[in-house]
């Protein structure tokens, strides 16, 4: 090639340039199109899930109804907020965001009270430069060919760096040796509203003679298999049809091993999970550990324990099948075993980490000025600065919830290219100091999605990649089409 038909993939007579196969919007909108998701309905999902403020004064009622973002704005001098533009901000070492305002009903009055500030990002449907034209652009001091994607907090550049995570609330089997002894393990990361529940089903042997067990969090050490079952309100025949003739063996042995009703087994996950406790407070324990830690994407109440029941089946049938040589282990790193977390994802989980925050300290003040008989006033109640310092704060420093840090980056602008890169990068959640060999390799599923290439030498190697130049990040949607295809097809 010669040096005009750079970049340029000859394909019979045509010349095709790398323009037909990448468009500069799919570079880094996937990011905006995360972060307008949140505006639209992501912060509206946190405040939903909250429900209403339990607040312990005489005839007063409070609930959250909707939440909006306005026009980013500085508040200087008590001068009132004033629009400022990215250049300014950038200039003059300020934080570029919006005011959140959230609707209270107070007694059933809508009072509408600014809660913080949500820092925005550029060229999204919340920030000043959104739709506006290249002499606009200019006019305002924006390079017209930046892209954006990315936050200015307190006047440096900073990206939010792609997360990759294991897919959440999907059984993935492996064997392992844990203390000597080869363990086959049925694991998943159950994920409802931010809270993440890690449930594994193994089999091992044991000198109780016991061979199913179950683990999660609230219970200390793990639990048989079938007394969990039974205590979630399956019978020993319902159990026993779960499984073919030649597992029957395997879990009538872990049946007959402790023959407890359903009452007795319910009892007994009590005294596990309330060990040391009065019994009454036992039974308490036993069912908020159910509800809310045993699988929380299937639902957190007791019509539902029936499926976590047949759930934790559907896990033990696969352990067994791996045990009996009729399944392989489940690859890990295979990518379709992961996902992607982006801006909006990110920045979600931070609000509403913040948000609880807030929410228990509007709790507290209401209820001081009640006691200290004084009008009870949900405006004078919010402290906005927490929300937004909590925010900024993770976005300044890169430490986020859950003890992660480097998650938000000062913007490599190095040159365009690296620019570019640095808002396509993919970052691990693995430790960097542990070895992780398979988790570095390159695997096949890559291909066409992370570039082979692009990863730093050392102890990021391998966990630390970049998307390929023509890969596309996509969005969960709703998978009813796709089932009721399925079901059309003969596919059960």
């Amino acid at each position: 090639m010669n040096r005009t038909t750079i970049g340029l993939l000859w394909k019979g007579e045509h010349v095709l340039s790398i323009n037909d196969f990448v468009s500069r919007a799919d570079l880094t909108d996937f990011q905006i199109e995360s972060f307008n998701w949140l505006i639209k309905s992501g912060l509206q999902e946190v405040i939903n899930e909250k429900g209403p403020i339990e607040i312990d004064i005489p005839d007063y009622n409070l609930e959250m109804g909707k939440i909006k973002i306005e026009t980013p704005c500085v508040n200087e001098s008590g001068q009132g907020p004033e629009p400022r533009m990215p250049a300014e901000c950038r200039i003059r070492n300020l934080t570029y965001s919006a005011p959140i305002i959230l609707e209270f009903i107070e007694n059933g009055k809508p009072v509408p009270v600014e809660i913080g500030h949500l820092p925005v990002m550029l060229k999204s449907s919340a920030c000043l430069l959104a739709e506006k034209s290249d002499e606009e652009l200019i006019h305002v001091f924006e390079d017209i060919e930046d892209r954006g994607g990315y936050f200015i907090i307190n006047g440096t550049e900073r990206s939010l760096i792609i997360v990759e995570d294991l897919a959440p609330n999907r059984i993935v089997t492996s064997q392992e040796t844990i203390a000597g002894k080869d363990v086959v393990i049925a694991k998943v990361f159950s994920v409802r509203q931010g809270f993440r529940s890690r449930v594994t089903v193994e089999k091992r042997e044991t000198a109780g003679g016991g061979t199913l067990f179950v683990t999660f969090p609230g219970i200390p050490n793990r639990i048989s298999l079938p007394i969990l079952m039974k205590a979630l309100g399956l019978s020993d025949n319902e159990i026993l049809d779960m499984f073919d003739d030649e597992m029957k063996l395997e879990v009538s042995l872990n049946i007959e091993l402790k023959k407890l009703s359903g009452e007795e087994a319910f009892d007994y996950l009590g005294k596990r999970a309330g060990a040391g406790h009065a019994k009454q407070y036992q039974a308490t324990r036993a069912n908020q550990v159910v509800n809310n830690f045993l699988l929380p994407h299937i639902g957190n109440s007791e019509k539902e324990r029936r499926n976590k029941a047949r759930y934790l089946g559907i896990m033990a049938k696969k352990v067994l099948e791996l045990d009996f040589g009729r399944r392989e282990e489940d690859d890990k790193d295979h990518y379709s075993n992961k996902r992607l977390r982006l801006a909006g994802d990110l920045m979600q989980e931070l609000f509403r980490v913040s948000f609880n925050k807030i929410a228990r300290d509007i709790k507290y003040q209401l209820e001081k000025q009640n006691a200290r008989h004084r009008t009870v006033n949900i405006r004078t109640a919010v402290r906005s600065n927490n929300l937004t310092e909590s925010i900024c704060y993770a976005l300044a420093t890169g430490n986020w919830t859950g003890g992660r840090s480097g998650v938000s980056q000062v913007l490599d602008r190095t040159n365009y290219l690296s620019a570019i890169a640095h808002r396509r990068r993919v970052s691990s959640l693995l430790s960097r100091s542990h070895p992780h060999f398979e988790a570095r390799d390159l695997h096949a599923t890559q291909w066409g999605r992370l570039c082979p290439n692009e990863t730093p030498e050392g102890q990021n190697c391998g966990l630390v990649k970049n998307l390929s130049i023509g890969a596309l990040v996509t969005t969960e949607g709703d998978e009813g089409g796709v089932e009721k295809q399925l079901v059309n097809f003969g596919v059960k």
